[in-house]
């Protein structure tokens, strides 16, 4: 069964009008999200929206999938919520 986020997920990687912060806001409400996926030297990169930083670059070919932005994400959340 797939969610209605991984669906608006999939909209937006394959070029929906929306921004990445409309998207955010739609599927999770105002400001939840600390991390965006956007373009860095090329590559495509998880990116903390507080520090600018990136958190994990996808190493595949073209736009990262639903699941490979999903299981990052898990892991950056769970290293930030521990201890």
């Amino acid at each position: 069964m797939t969610s209605k986020a991984t669906k608006t997920f999939r909209q937006f990687l394959q070029g929906t009008t929306l921004s990445q912060e409309e998207w955010e806001e739609e599927v999770y409400g105002p400001e939840q999200i600390d991390e965006v996926l956007k373009k860095v030297d090329g590559k495509w990169a998880i990116v903390s929206k507080k520090t600018g930083r990136p958190l994990a670059y996808y190493k595949g070919e073209g736009k990262p999938s639903d699941e490979w932005f999903r299981d990052q994400e898990k892991r950056i959340q769970y290293f930030k919520n521990r201890g």
